[in-house]
């Protein structure tokens, strides 16, 4: 399955024109993670990752048509997304030990995207067994809360 990800991948790219250098594909626990390395990375990634979401986005399509089950990829340039990610768990960290130094039965998160709500849902629900997770409030505004089981 890597291979079919950076070939169709490439395909992606080399329609849009970009420029990369190289595109590797990783697997683990059956999500994939596809890293495309760039000297330009800011047109790849866009405004806020719009145009990475995007090609994300794309790339599923793709392969989630071409193939009877659902592939999980996510798509990152220049590790871009993986530190995104990082400060987003060092924050999420960070309020889950103030819930605990106040003695909080509940504490609700900032708004983030579908992404790194789902990212925060699967985090907590591996690392905290005493704890459970919510999504909570519409659109732009949707945030998870966490809180005692």
């Amino acid at each position: 399955m890597e291979t079919i990800i950076q070939k169709t991948l490439k395909l992606l790219l080399d329609k849009f024109e970009a420029t990369y250098s190289v595109v590797t594909v990783t697997e683990e626990n059956g999500h994939y993670r596809a890293n495309i390395e760039t000297d330009n990375a800011a047109r790849l990634i866009g405004r806020n990752g719009q145009s990475l979401n995007a090609l994300q986005i794309l790339l599923k399509n793709i392969l989630w048509s071409q193939n009877e089950e659902k592939i999980f990829v996510t798509v990152d340039v220049d590790n871009y997304r993986q530190d995104q990610e990082s400060k987003v768990m060092q924050k999420v960290e960070r309020t889950l030990e103030l819930m605990r130094e106040r003695n909080l039965s509940e504490i609700k998160l900032n708004p983030m995207s579908p992404y790194f709500r789902r990212l925060v849902h699967v985090w907590i629900a591996n690392n905290f067994p005493e704890m459970t997770t919510d999504s909570i409030g519409e659109g732009e505004q949707r945030a998870v809360k966490v809180f005692y089981k």
